[in-house]
Parts: structure tokens; C-alpha cells; sequence
């Protein structure tokens, strides 16, 4: 593997491990710009998509994230009814996705308004996002990959599944496995066996 590609691919696994294992439907990574032109070769035959959100010189941040899970996720009932006070009822998926990039952008460059709405995207459990909204990110009852102001024996058990993952692929991707096959059920699986 080249330096650039390497470099990436142990950003993703670092980052994107939940999303690779189909555990979660998002993650938000900050990558080099450079970086960014080895996507489609380091996700090619992959189910993982991905969205610049933002980028300035050095930096791009880019939603990388499984298209079917994130479909059925945002489907549902209660969430269909937090993103229509957002705007985002009627629009299919590209087009949600292209709102989320324009407002966090916005945010990002010109100081708008924080774009809540992500947290859904990436498969935050409502009640914790608007505890977030309600109490402006204060007087969380446990911090961890998000802000916790619901459940926080269920949130302790995601973060411990989406530590495991990281370290599980991070460690595969470091003795030289490719994102992808270290990505591979069966690579989950024997990780699974051997603990």
C-alpha cells in the first residue's frame, strides 16, 4: 500500500469501523484534502458511500456512511416527524443529504446555525439528541461517542461495541489487511470467536 492510501485507510478504519461492520448507519470524519482522492479506489466494491460536507484548504469533513441502513433508519416514524421540523420532509436520501451539507457548511464557514439534525444521520438515539438541543450540549449524563441525556446503560454498551470494532479493525488494517477485507463479516466474526 502507498503512503497516502495507507494513511487513509487507517483513518477510516480508525473512524468508520461501526459504519464498515454495518453497526451504524454514520460517522463524520475530518480528512487531508489529499487524502480525499483515494476514496474510490480504498471503498471501491464497498456499500459505503460517502458526502463532502465541508472542506477548506488542508481539510475536507466527509459523512461516510452505509446508504441502505441510513434509507431504513431515517424512515422511521419518529425520526421522519424530528426531520420534518428541519425541512427535510418529502426529499429523498441525495437530497437530504445535500441539505445536511449545505447547513453544516454553513455553520462551518459562516458561523449558521449548528445543524442538530446530524445526530440522526448518524444514528444518535433521538432522545439524546434533543437533550443535546434542549440543555445546549451542558449537563450530559455520560459522554462517549455522543452526548448522553437518555439511556445510559444502552449508550456504555454502543460505545463499548463501537471501541471494539475500532481497535478489532485498526489493529487488522496495521498488520497489513486491507480496509476492506479487515471490513468483511467473517473478519468480525473470528474477531468475535476469539474473545
Amino acid at each position: 500500500m502507498g503512503g497516502a492510501r495507507e494513511k487513509l485507510e487507517r483513518l477510516l478504519a480508525s473512524h468508520c469501523a461501526p459504519v464498515l461492520f454495518r453497526k451504524k448507519t454514520a460517522n463524520l470524519v475530518a480528512a487531508e484534502q489529499e487524502l480525499a482522492a483515494y476514496l474510490p479506489e480504498v471503498l471501491a466494491g464497498s456499500r459505503i458511500s460517502w458526502i463532502k460536507l465541508c472542506s477548506c484548504r488542508k481539510y475536507c469533513h466527509l459523512l461516510f456512511y452505509d446508504r441502505e441502513r441510513l434509507e431504513r433508519y431515517l424512515e422511521k416514524e419518529e425520526h421522519q416527524e424530528f426531520l420534518r421540523a428541519y425541512g427535510y420532509e418529502g426529499r429523498e436520501l441525495p437530497e437530504k443529504l445535500q441539505l445536511l451539507a449545505e447547513r453544516y457548511e454553513g455553520y462551518q464557514k459562516r458561523g449558521g446555525e449548528f445543524p442538530h439534525e446530524i445526530g440522526l444521520f448518524l444514528e444518535y438515539p433521538l432522545e439524546d439528541i434533543e437533550g443535546f438541543i434542549l440543555h445546549q450540549g451542558k449537563d450530559a449524563l455520560e459522554c462517549g461517542y455522543w452526548k448522553v441525556y437518555g439511556n445510559v446503560d444502552r449508550a456504555r454498551e454502543v460505545f463499548r461495541l463501537y471501541d471494539r470494532l475500532r481497535q478489532t479493525l485498526t489493529a487488522l488494517v496495521a498488520a497489513g489487511v486491507s480496509l476492506k477485507e479487515g471490513a468483511a463479516e467473517s473478519a468480525w466474526q473470528t474477531y468475535q470467536q476469539g474473545y
